[in-house]
C-alpha cells in the first residue's frame, strides 16, 4: 500500500520485502506510535523468520539502518537486529521441519504476559488455537497462537524484562 495519511495522526505504508515478508512503516503525526513495551498486555518483540538470512540482512540493514548481530542459540543461529547497539527485534532462518515449505516468511510479534500456560490456556477458551505449545527457551517461555479470525501471534513470559 503506497504511502497513505491517517487523518493527522501520521502517515503509513505497507510493503513486502524481496523475500515475501509484510511489514509496514509509521511516520508520526499527532500520534507518536506505540509508547508501552515489555510489560505484560504490550508487544515485547518483534522477529522476522525468512528463508533469505542474508538477503534480509542487505534489506533491513538499507532500508531502517540496522545491523545484524548472530549468535549460537542451541544448534540454531540467531540474529538480532540492533539500531545504535539497541536491540530492536529478531530474525530466525525456516529451516527443518518445523517451517512448512508453503509457510511464507513474515514477521512475528510477541507479546508479554505475566504467565505463558495461563495465558494459552485463556486464549483457548476465548477461541484461539495453539500453533506451537508453550515452550521453554533461553529467554523465557513462549507460545504461537492463532487468534478466531486467523492472525497469528506470540506471547512470552520473559526470565528477565526486556531493555
Amino acid at each position: 500500500m503506497t504511502p497513505m495519511d491517517v487523518m493527522e495522526y501520521g502517515r503509513m505504508a505497507i510493503f513486502t520485502d524481496p523475500a515475501g515478508a509484510a511489514f509496514a512503516i509509521w511516520q508520526a503525526g499527532s500520534h507518536p506510535g506505540g509508547e508501552v513495551f515489555s510489560v505484560p498486555g504490550a508487544p515485547t518483540w518483534h522477529e522476522l523468520a525468512t528463508r533469505d538470512i542474508e538477503g534480509s540482512k542487505v534489506f533491513y540493514g538499507e532500508v531502517f539502518d540496522w545491523t545484524a548481530e548472530e549468535s549460537q542459540v542451541g544448534p540454531n543461529k540467531y540474529t538480532t537486529w540492533k539500531l545504535g547497539g539497541r536491540s530492536v527485534g529478531g530474525m530466525i532462518a525456516m529451516v527443518g521441519d518445523a517451517w512448512p515449505a508453503d509457510l511464507p516468511p513474515h514477521w512475528m510479534v510477541y507479546f508479554a504476559v505475566a504467565d505463558c500456560d495461563e495465558s494459552v490456556a485463556l486464549a483457548r477458551a476465548l477461541g484461539a488455537s495453539v500453533s506451537v505449545p508453550p515452550t521453554d527457551i533461553p529467554v523465557g517461555r513462549f507460545a504461537v497462537l492463532t487468534d478466531p479470525q486467523g492472525a497469528f501471534f506470540s506471547v512470552i513470559t520473559m526470565t528477565e524484562p526486556m531493555t
